[in-house]
């Protein structure tokens, strides 16, 4: 698994592992927040919440509604690990980082 290494002229350097990213798979929501991914974390907090509103007003609790709660909660971590190099690229560029070649 390669890793890009970020610099700025006064911020300490940064290294970025490329590929799939398994803390983003399992924590999701936390993992953005916790990266200063502000944002991306608000958003995947809005997942979150539509998820979690599913299943609350299903009064009948009804199998599907639950699996499909489940199901976009799995979607989204899974779009995290796939997509969590590139926030961090580009939050970093955004701060003024530069990647070395």
């Amino acid at each position: 698994m390669h890793t890009h290494t970020f610099t700025h002229p006064i911020l300490p350097e940064r290294k970025v592992r490329t590929g799939f990213h398994w803390s983003a798979l399992v924590f999701g929501t936390l993992w953005a927040f916790s990266e200063g991914l502000i944002a991306q974390g608000g958003r995947l907090a809005g997942v979150d919440a539509i998820a979690a509103l599913l299943v609350t007003l299903d009064r009948n609790a009804t199998p599907e509604v639950t699996v499909a709660a489940t199901g976009l909660f799995f979607v989204k971590n899974v779009y995290c690990g796939i997509r969590a190099s590139d926030w961090l690229e580009d939050a970093l560029r955004q701060a003024g980082y530069r990647r070395i070649p």
